[in-house]
């Protein structure tokens, strides 16, 4: 009985061009979704501080802003 899958040989390597080409495409995506997080998760983060900082009904200082200065 011929088995089609003792024709494929376990022992074969993987050239070193395609290790390289696999392993630059990986960094590719990893890199890529660093920096979509960086520009995007950051920005909503720093423009929802931005926004309760600026709203005076989120504050919980009780000195009120004219006696500041």
């Amino acid at each position: 009985m011929n088995e089609v899958f003792f024709d494929i040989d376990p022992d074969d390597k993987v050239p070193e061009s395609l290790k390289r080409a696999l392993v630059s495409e990986i960094d590719t995506v990893r890199n890529t979704l660093e920096l979509v997080t960086l520009f995007v998760g950051h920005f909503f983060n720093v423009a929802g501080s931005a926004a309760t900082m600026n709203n005076p009904l989120n504050s919980t200082d009780s000195t009120p802003k004219s006696d500041i200065e």
